[in-house]
């Protein structure tokens, strides 16, 4: 007879993701390039609402294609030389929503600030260029992965079911 394994309390998953995601900079992001091939690329982010803040230049692909399609995945991962088994490394997979904040707006200039205040003296350089644009990234819904058997189905950055058996 197979043992029973209690399903882990929603409450403590929603802990360990704000945690996680308060250690995360950087994500990793999936956009649609109009050939209909995924493009991926890394992306420093700060918190903006539910969901992330990021400064992409016009000479990145993804750029052009958040404008166009508005759709992004978004990939934050536990670091590798830190996971004690690569095949039940941390992360978290989101289906997300992109819109552009404008920079020159009090919001945006919030963000910028975030952004310096995180990143440092490479913002304001970034920002002196006409062709970086800030973009939040709203999720819709995910996965949340905390180890083997620990997978958890997100609403935006909900913890809503545990995935497991």
């Amino acid at each position: 007879m197979a043992a029973i394994v209690p399903s882990p309390d929603l409450g403590e998953a929603q802990a360990e993701l704000a945690a996680f995601l308060a250690s995360r900079r950087s994500l990793v992001l999936g956009t649609l390039g109009e050939d209909g091939r995924v493009e991926l690329s890394v992306a420093p982010f700060v918190p903006h609402g539910d969901g992330f803040a990021v400064f992409l230049s016009d000479l990145a692909p993804h750029t052009g294609n958040l404008r166009r399609t508005e759709l992004a995945e978004v990939l934050l991962l536990e670091d590798e030389a830190a996971a004690r088994q690569p095949f039940a490394r941390t992360r978290v997979s989101l289906t997300c929503r992109a819109g552009m904040l404008d920079r020159g707006d009090a919001q945006g200039r919030a963000v910028l600030q975030a952004m310096e205040a995180s990143f440092g003296g490479i913002v304001p350089l970034l920002r002196s260029l006409p062709d970086f644009h800030l973009f939040v990234l709203t999720p819709g819904g995910g996965r949340f992965v905390a180890g083997f058997g620990r997978a958890f189905r997100l609403e935006g950055l909900q913890v809503v079911e545990h995935l497991g058996r």
